[in-house]
């Protein structure tokens, strides 16, 4: 049986803080091969309580957490938050009035290397750095402050800054600057800044991967794959560039690409990308909306030219399974082990309906802007219809021979691979006005974690259910899916129904496998982040647990979901 361990729920109080505070909200959680996980995680003071920290209906206490599941009782410890002492933006950071600049957010779940303990998140700060951008009449130093969001990471233990919006910060013009050109955009005009770090970073050794959004000197917006290593050159180690805007989509024997004109392909966009071993995997294409040319590529950090391996090309790359068809789109959402890639990808031309609608709790602004943007349908009633990819599917791509396998697809068992959320920063959204996110919308993501030939996914079944599925190289099981019983996650649940699930890309490690998951009837709710160890398994351990969860799906909802033994779990 798959025995979960919690690593955090809403029985747990948040570290470091003195009125009570409880976790309440989760994201997806990472965890590395020796089964420590990092999470980013909201908690408030129970209804009554005293003090600050986000009780008395404050804002929450909102940090990137982490805790060590091969220790027995080890705790949840804080790695950065909204508060002190742990909402310090680390250097460049030299306000002093009213204070060092601070964290008030951290907009996207948090990664962490399969080989170390070193995490890698996004956080958004009040300006971090004053610097001089002009003289006054009378010769005094006009200044001005900047550096509101950033790539940060711990691989010596304490906070680095591995990304800055501070690249345009350099001493040529004004002497009494620093010079943090490292930070600056590589391959453009010197001196040209990082707009934003979308998505996730990823890390890898020293070395941070990200993806950044910038500005060119003709006020266009571009955007490209890079990296940092954070400790070689004392720190100050530049960004380098992996591909860009602009950049030519080359095949493997460096030919160009053709588009859907017949043009040399051009990467328009490109994902967050995924890092392990030294190497690094991405999805780049020659536009977002309407691909025609591009797909998923990996290049060496070893490499000086950084040169792409396509992976999968758009037009070109067969499917496989289903034969003679080629790939039409393939997902952002890379999981990458240093070996396999776990993707999500389409094939033909025919689509389905998806209608989605606007959250009815939440942020206010969120909602607000939800509803103000909907021209589908019925304007303002806040309800969307997307069309999707009828034929879509789970695979998974080896780096190094190029095979392709299936390892789900829509059909009988599953309707769909993709789930939708309306997510990013209104502009009304508060704060002090230096909010630099990127503006709300929908966005539709597919959810895969790979483990060597392993592979687990989200999907929505044929029959309704959303859930956690397996495939370890036969026939796909289930782990969990909504309207199981509660209990079978967390026994504080006992009696509810499991209603969301959660895994990313890093949530499947050495055969730790964590996960996010909420639990409610029609008086209460519950919700927490649970680890599971899974041993590498047999073909007749596969088989009784397929057996078992096609007796669980044909039960009430409420039985184990197969016949694993999990190892030894750190106790929640």
């Amino acid at each position: 049986m798959l025995r979960w361990a919690t690593v955090a729920n809403n029985g747990t109080s948040a570290p470091d803080l003195v009125s009570g505070e409880k976790f309440f909200s989760y994201n997806q959680p990472s965890i590395n091969d020796a089964g420590l996980l990092v999470f980013r995680a909201r908690a408030r003071a129970p209804v009554g309580g005293e003090g600050g920290g986000g009780g008395g209906g404050g804002e929450p206490v909102r940090g990137v957490f982490a805790r060590d599941m091969s220790v027995a009782n080890a705790p949840v410890t804080t790695i950065a938050s909204n508060k002190a002492p742990f909402d310090v933006v680390p250097a460049p950071n030299n306000i002093t009035n009213p204070g060092p600049a601070t964290f008030n957010e951290f907009p996207a779940f948090p990664r962490i290397d399969a080989r170390s303990s070193m995490a890698a998140f996004r956080g958004q700060s009040t300006p971090a750095f004053e610097y001089q951008n002009g003289v006054n009449p009378d010769g005094t130093a006009i200044t001005t402050r900047g550096g509101t969001s950033g790539v940060y990471t711990n691989p010596t233990g304490p906070l680095i800054t591995g990304a800055s919006l501070l690249g345009n910060v350099n001493n040529t013009v004004y002497p009494s600057n620093p010079d943090l050109s490292y930070f600056q955009v590589p391959g453009t005009t010197p001196g040209t800044r990082f707009d934003q770090f979308p998505g996730s970073p990823t890390a890898t050794g020293n070395t941070v991967a990200f993806k950044g959004n910038w500005t060119d000197s003709g006020g266009v917006g571009q955007t490209g794959i890079y990296y940092r290593d954070v400790i070689a050159a004392g720190g100050r180690s530049p960004v380098y560039k992996i591909a860009s805007s602009g950049d030519a989509i080359l095949d493997n024997n460096g030919n160009p690409v053709l588009d859907g004109t017949g043009n040399a392909a051009k990467f328009g966009s490109t994902a967050p990308p995924s890092a392990s071993d030294g190497r690094v995997v991405f999805t780049g294409l020659d536009n977002e909306d309407a691909p025609t040319a591009g797909g998923i590529f990996v290049s060496s950090l070893a490499d000086p030219l950084h040169t792409l391996k396509s992976l999968v090309s758009l037009g070109v790359t067969t499917v496989g399974d289903a034969l003679g068809s080629v790939f039409k789109t393939v997902g952002e959402g890379l999981s990458f082990d240093g070996k396999n890639v776990g993707f999500w990808g389409s094939w033909g031309d025919t689509t389905r309906a998806v209608t989605v609608n606007c959250s009815s709790d939440g942020n206010a602004a969120i909602k607000a802007a939800c509803l103000a943007q909907d021209t589908n349908g019925t304007a303002g009633d806040g309800i969307y219809d997307f069309a999707v990819p009828e034929h879509q599917g789970i695979f998974m791509a080896d780096t190094d021979t190029g095979a392709i396998s299936m390892m789900a697809q829509t059909g009988s068992q599953f309707a769909d691979f993709l789930f939708w959320t309306f997510s990013g920063a209104p502009s009304d959204s508060g704060g002090d006005g230096t909010d630099d996110r990127e503006p709300p919308r929908w966005r539709s993501s597919a959810f895969v974690a790979v483990d060597d030939l392993n592979a687990i996914f989200k999907a929505l079944s044929s029959g309704g259910e959303t859930g956690l599925y397996g495939n370890f190289g036969n026939d796909v099981f289930t782990i969990l899916e909504t309207g199981m019983d509660g209990s079978l996650v967390d026994a504080n649940a006992s009696g509810m129904q499991i209603t969301s699930l959660g895994i990313e890309r890093d949530g499947f490690r050495n055969g730790w496998l964590a996960i996010n998951a909420g639990m409610a009837n029609a008086e209460e709710s519950w919700s927490g982040v649970y680890v599971n160890r899974i041993p590498e398994p047999s073909v007749g351990a596969l088989m009784v647990l397929a057996l078992g969860a096609l007796a669980l799906s044909r039960r009430r909802r409420a039985g184990p979901s197969g016949s694993f033994k999990s190892d030894a779990l750190g106790n929640a």
